[in-house]
């Protein structure tokens, strides 16, 4: 059954977008780690504003790496030009899949 990775409800088959969160839903969430598992969490290098950070989020939770998006502050000049571009964010994502993450990310900015 097809789940949202934002909100984690699940739909019929058939549907591909979560209608409140605009999210692609996927075949299944990251696992979860178990009680008592301790997960380090490490940093990616800080990305260059909260909508670039959202993309990569989701690009890293559809292939199964779990991330947490820790908002930044808005620069003062983003604040002058009334746009949030400036709003510095960072992804964390647990130890074990950092170089993964990493290569994803490298590659995405290959693109830009």
């Amino acid at each position: 059954m097809p789940v949202c990775p934002g909100c984690k409800y699940e739909y019929k088959e058939g549907i591909r977008v979560c209608p409140d969160c605009k999210l692609e839903l996927v075949d299944k969430l990251p696992e979860i780690p178990e009680k008592g598992e301790k997960t380090k969490w490490v940093p990616l290098h800080s990305q260059p504003g909260r909508i670039y950070s959202e993309m990569v989020k989701e690009v890293l939770e559809k292939k199964g790496i779990p991330c947490i998006l820790e908002p930044g502050n808005i620069s003062a000049l983003a604040v002058k030009a009334t746009s949030v571009t400036g709003d510095e964010s960072t992804l964390w994502v647990p130890e074990k899949y950092l170089d993964e993450a990493n290569e994803i990310l490298n590659q995405m900015l290959d693109h830009i």
